[in-house]
C-alpha cells in the first residue's frame, strides 16, 4: 500500500482505511452526506431563491461542515491523542519540525513504491529502528554508543545561557580517565568556563581501590594530579574511594548534572572507552540524580582540606 501525503488525492482513503469500518462509516459520512445533501439544497435554493437566499445558503452549509469537521477531530483526539488529519497541521506551526515531517515523509513514499520483497523487509527492519530512535527522543533522551560525539552536545549543554551550576560524578576506574585527547578538551572547556566565572562547577570523584588502596594516603600518581590540577584552576573537588559506597551502590556512577536542565550517565569500559553515553531531560531523573548527589557528598570528602592535612607527594 502507498502512502499519501496531504494534498493528495487519496489521502483521506489511505487514512480510513487504516480505521475499522465502524471508524470508516464515522469518518466518511458525515462530511459526504452532508455535502451531497448541500449539493440539492444549493441547487433547488438556486431554482426558488433570489441570489441572496442562494450566497446565504451556501454561507449556512460551509459553516455546518466546519462544524462538523471540527467536532470529528476533537472525538479523535479525546480518543487517542492528536488525529493523523491533525498532524501535518499542528506541526507546520513549528518551520523546523514541519521540514523534518516532509522529508521523512517523502521518504516513506519514495521507499515504498518500490516492491522487491528483500527490499522491503530490510526498510521496514530500518524504518523500526527509526520508530525506537524517534520514541526515544520524544521520551527527552538522547543516546550516544560507542563513541565520543556525545562530548559536542556536552560542551554545548555548558556553554548554554542559563546554566550556572554543572555538578559532576567522576567514577575513577583506570588511571587513564579522561586523560586522552578528546577528555583533555573537555577539562579544558570546564578550566575556560569556571575561570570566566560563567559557570560554577562541582566534582566528585569516586577511585577505584585498585588506584587509592586502603593503606595509601593518597591515590596513583595520574589520579592525584588530575584532581590536583582541577583543584587549582579553582574547580569545587572531593574524592572518595570506591569501597566507602559498598553499602549505597547506587551512589556509583559516572554522571554530570546540568542545574535542572538535563542528566548526563556515561558508561565506560575497564580502559574508559565510552561505551554509551545517555542524556535525558527529564525533570524527575534529574531531580533524584541531585538527591543521590547530596547522598553521595556526606561520604565525599573535600581536596582542599584534604591537602591542609596531608603533604603532597612531588
Amino acid at each position: 500500500m502507498q502512502l499519501a501525503m496531504p494534498g493528495e488525492p487519496s489521502y483521506c482513503w489511505q487514512m480510513a482505511k487504516s480505521n475499522s469500518a465502524l471508524d470508516r462509516i464515522a469518518w466518511l459520512t458525515p462530511p459526504f452526506g452532508v455535502a451531497m445533501a448541500g449539493c440539492i439544497a444549493v441547487l433547488l435554493a438556486w431554482l426558488v431563491l433570489p441570489t441572496s437566499g442562494v450566497v446565504a445558503t451556501v454561507g449556512l452549509l460551509v459553516c455546518v461542515l466546519l462544524a462538523l469537521t471540527v467536532a470529528q477531530c476533537g472525538r479523535a483526539t479525546a480518543a487517542g491523542g492528536t488525529s493523523r488529519l491533525e498532524t501535518p497541521f499542528i506541526l507546520a506551526r513549528d518551520a523546523d519540525m514541519f521540514q523534518r515531517y516532509q522529508a521523512v515523509s517523502e521518504s516513506l513514499l519514495t521507499a515504498s513504491r518500490n516492491p522487491d520483497p528483500i527490499y522491503r523487509e530490510i526498510a521496514l527492519e530500518h524504518l523500526d529502528e527509526l520508530v525506537r530512535r524517534a520514541a526515544t527522543i520524544a521520551d527527552t533522551t538522547f543516546v550516544f554508543e560507542g563513541t565520543e560525539t556525545w562530548r559536542i552536545v556536552y560542551e554545548r549543554l555548558l556553554r548554554s545561557p542559563g546554566l550556572h551550576l554543572y555538578r559532576s560524578v567522576a567514577w575513577v576506574k583506570n588511571a587513564n580517565y579522561w586523560q586522552d585527547e578528546p577528555g583533555r578538551k573537555s577539562m579544558a572547556v570546564n578550566f575556560e568556563l569556571n575561570d570566566a566565572e560563567r559557570l560554577n562547577i562541582e566534582r566528585i570523584a569516586i577511585i577505584a581501590d585498585e588506584l587509592w588502596p586502603a593503606g595509601d594516603v593518597w591515590p596513583a600518581e595520574l589520579v592525584r594530579q588530575w584532581l590536583h590540577e582541577q583543584h587549582a584552576k579553582g574547580i569545587w573537588i572531593k574524592f572518595v574511594r570506591q569501597s566507602a559506597l559498598s553499602k549505597e551502590p547506587d551512589l556509583i556512577a559516572d554522571i554530570g548534572i546540568y542545574g535542572s536542565r538535563a542528566l548526563g550517565i556515561q558508561e565506560l569500559d575497564e580502559e574508559c572507552g565510552t561505551v554509551r553515553f545517555t542524556l535525558t531531560f527529564d525533570f524527575a531523573d534529574v531531580a533524584a540524580a541531585e538527591e543521590r548527589w547530596k547522598r553521595l557528598a556526606v561520604y565525599a570528602e573535600s581536596f582542599a582540606g584534604y591537602l591542609d592535612r596531608y603533604e603532597m607527594p612531588g
